[in-house]
């Protein structure tokens, strides 16, 4: 039987053993909703047009986040393992599968295209687009970050960030440190193979979970809009005792939802999982 819902479609995926989930599972699902579900996901294209104005069980917000697990759920086919040595992840004990599941770039795009998103492309390194993967240390400790490949690709719902691109950067350590940028609990996400991550669906039960929003960031006419449903602006007082996080470390963690470099304020190499959690709003003017 085909799955109705997108949690029902993560479950399906989820517990899928085997070998061509696209044809199997994904296709025939896309064949009943696809059009239902881009009429459904439309109003949040565009910034401003979709708020909550009261709150109901799966609103738009907890859509798009079933969505975006079944997303991370397909990607996890691109990602390495975790190093030797790490201690696995909360998110793995709780979400990781006990099997493969592998769909190709081509069939991930395809996918999410049927629901109206696009994939996108950009050449140089920028934390919206994308997401740090993997580092090679530059010797110059002031390397910028320079993107030398990708992973998986980034998509987009007209204005709205779906997905970042995973990427292959090199960088010097004072940009990007290795073991942190690639390694570091990442936030706002669901799961990632080779990383930690947290989001608001950690640690409660199997229906509440579900209630958990999915973080929107809009790239407008004007500007980069980061986390446009945070309660807090980003210089503004943050209820969660990380009042010692310089502006530039607040920014970085909006933007890169991570640890990217070492800080006395943030998490070291040995303690990748250790993020304070980021509930800001950032604005950043187009140039």
């Amino acid at each position: 039987m085909t799955p109705t819902t997108l949690r029902e479609l993560y479950f399906a995926v989820h517990e899928y053993t085997g070998s061509a989930v696209f044809s199997d599972v994904l296709s025939p699902w896309l064949g009943e909703h696809a059009a239902d579900a881009r009429e459904m996901l439309a109003p949040l294209a565009v910034c401003g047009e979709w708020q909550r104005t009261e709150y109901v069980w799966g609103d738009l917000l907890e859509q798009a986040y079933a969505l975006h697990r079944i997303s991370d759920l397909l990607l996890l086919g691109f990602q390495s393992g975790l190093p030797d040595g790490t201690t696995t992840p909360w998110a793995h004990r709780l979400h990781l599968p006990d099997h493969e599941v592998r769909v190709t770039a081509d069939e991930y795009v395809g996918f999410f295209s049927a629901l109206g998103m696009r994939r996108v492309e950009v050449a140089r390194f920028d934390p919206f687009f994308h997401e740090i993967a993997a580092v090679d240390q530059s010797d110059d400790p002031d390397e910028p970050i320079e993107l030398t490949g990708e992973q998986w690709p980034c998509l987009m719902l007209g204005e709205l960030l779906f997905g970042r691109a995973g990427v292959v950067v090199r960088a010097g350590e004072r940009h990007a440190t290795a073991g942190i940028a690639d390694r570091s609990a990442l936030e706002d996400s669901f799961l990632r193979r080779h990383r930690p991550t947290s989001d608001g669906s950690l640690g409660w039960g199997r229906n509440s979970q579900w209630k958990t929003d999915f973080r929107r960031d809009y790239l407008t006419a004007d500007a980069y809009r980061f986390n446009v449903d945070a309660n807090a602006d980003i210089d503004g007082e943050s209820p969660f005792g990380d009042a010692d996080l310089t502006p530039v470390e607040r920014r970085d963690l909006v933007r890169h939802r991570c640890a990217v470099r070492r800080s006395e304020h943030l998490p070291d190499a040995e303690n990748p999982d250790e993020n304070p959690l980021v509930d800001w709003r950032l604005i950043v003017p187009r140039s």
